[in-house]
């Protein structure tokens, strides 16, 4: 029984994914691996130079999460955040100045 659970949340998973690249595929959003590299460059940078990480867990509701990931341009939810981030930061930065 525990098997067949497993295999319906995967489902649903997969299915949940292939909603939300559709969704960012209509809005013209849907970014492949080579457009990633040139467009966050400076993230990219900047997360090599960081050098104290820290796993962060939280939880999201969905809509949320694919409202994210379509202001942000990024395929994936990992990077969404990071770039969400790191774009408050920066800005909580100029505020200050």
């Amino acid at each position: 029984m525990k098997l067949i659970t497993a295999i319906k949340m995967i489902e649903e998973r997969e299915k949940r994914k292939r909603k939300t690249e559709k969704e960012m595929r209509k809005n013209g959003l849907f970014l492949k691996n080579a457009n990633k590299e040139n467009s966050g460059g400076n993230l990219k940078e900047e997360q090599k130079e960081q050098r104290n990480l820290v796993h962060v867990q939280s939880i999201f509701p969905q809509d949320d999460i694919v409202a994210l990931k379509v202001k942000t341009r990024e395929a994936h939810v990992r990077e969404a955040i990071s770039k969400a981030v790191y774009f408050y930061l920066k800005s909580a930065n100029e505020d200050r100045n």
